[in-house]
């Protein structure tokens, strides 16, 4: 008896070196059930379950991996997201100040365009009062006696009658110096250097505006100048003469000691030397007078007409117009005469003047 149990002890220590058994005893009432599994299938379970846990921390750290970088992604897309809707704004500001760039620029252009126009007509105004001048004779270079009323009142016009020396050329240096500030502006304060450009190119076209109406003055000035200018007196009506008896008193040249006022100056001419008008004017009276003898007066305009006496002939008559330096008359001894001359005058309201302070002499 003792053997058999310690043969079979030793047959369970077999037994149970070789097997692992698991008792499952799902109720009281039920016999257990045993489940054996051989023992060296532990060293690959084991295995297994490293391997299990080798992959699970594996997969642990890639999934943290995976959660950082779409972490890190979303970060970068609620910073792009940020940033790309701060560069809509920027670009909305930047098509806004675009605007505003390209609206100086158009009014930059356009107050260039108007210098331009402007120094044209200033140009085509200067060449009109050129071509006014160097086609008329001065004869005057202003009113020569304040007793002159003429029609149109004159102010007396202190100009150099070259134009070209007005301020056309400091004018043209401001716009081109205005025109290159233009080219110039560049990135940076640009609307700043734009305002500035347009305040003086707005203080350019109000100089222009200025001198343009200083030419629409002077240029009325000249068509009031020029009818005064083609009227004036301002030759003798007889050409290589000289003075044989001056404007003032005088010893009476028919005798005696008696002395009396000349109303004008004798000129030396033969009979029938050509004597011509002195201004533009329209002849009043061309006639016999008992002391002049043939007589032509000419009215002149503002206040003013002329005398030619001791004609031989007349060769215009009342209501004919003339122009300085037509024949009018040739010379004589008519009248109350000593001999052959002209006899002229010059009377402004009437009133004798010596004819020799209205001959022009050019400078």
């Amino acid at each position: 008896m003792n053997w058999r149990t310690r043969h079979s002890t030793g047959e369970h220590k077999i037994k149970s070196r070789k097997y692992i058994t698991f008792v499952i005893i799902p109720d009281p009432t039920k016999s257990p059930k045993t489940i054996k599994i051989p023992k060296w299938i532990r060293f690959p379970l084991l295995t297994c379950v490293i391997a299990v846990i080798i992959w699970v921390l594996s997969t642990m750290t890639n999934v943290a991996d995976v959660q950082s970088k779409m972490a890190t992604a979303s970060l970068n897309l609620q910073t792009n997201t940020y940033e790309n809707s701060h560069k809509d704004e920027k670009i909305q500001e930047y098509e806004v100040e675009d605007a505003k760039k390209f609206s100086q620029l158009h009014d930059l252009q356009e107050l260039f365009t108007q210098i331009q126009d402007k120094l044209q007509e200033l140009e085509d105004q200067k060449l009109d009062i050129d071509s006014k001048l160097n086609n008329t004779e001065k004869t005057t270079d202003s009113q020569p006696i304040s007793s002159i009323q003429p029609k149109v009142e004159i102010e007396p016009v202190v100009v150099n009658y070259s134009t070209s020396t007005y301020k056309d050329d400091s004018l043209m240096a401001m716009v081109n110096q205005s025109s290159e500030s233009e080219e110039s502006i560049v990135e940076g304060d640009f609307l700043g250097q734009a305002d500035d450009l347009l305040g003086k190119l707005q203080e350019t076209i109000k100089l222009i505006d200025s001198e343009t109406d200083t030419y629409n003055e002077l240029n009325d000035k000249v068509d009031e100048m020029i009818p005064y200018w083609e009227a004036y007196p301002s030759t003798l009506p007889v050409k290589y003469t000289h003075v044989t008896s001056p404007y003032g008193w005088r010893k009476n040249p028919f005798g005696g000691s008696s002395f009396e006022f000349h109303t004008g100056v004798d000129l030396k001419a033969s009979y029938g030397t050509s004597v011509y008008a002195t201004g533009k004017g329209t002849v009043i009276f061309a006639g016999y007078d008992y002391a002049y003898g043939r007589l032509l007066i000419i009215d002149h305009g503002y206040g003013m007409t002329t005398k030619y006496a001791h004609n031989s002939r007349l060769l215009v008559s009342k209501g004919d117009k003339v122009e300085r330096g037509d024949k009018i008359a040739k010379a004589g001894s008519t009248g109350r005469s000593t001999g052959s001359h002209v006899h002229y005058e010059v009377l402004v309201n009437g009133k004798t003047q010596n004819p020799l302070d209205y001959v022009y002499k050019s400078k």
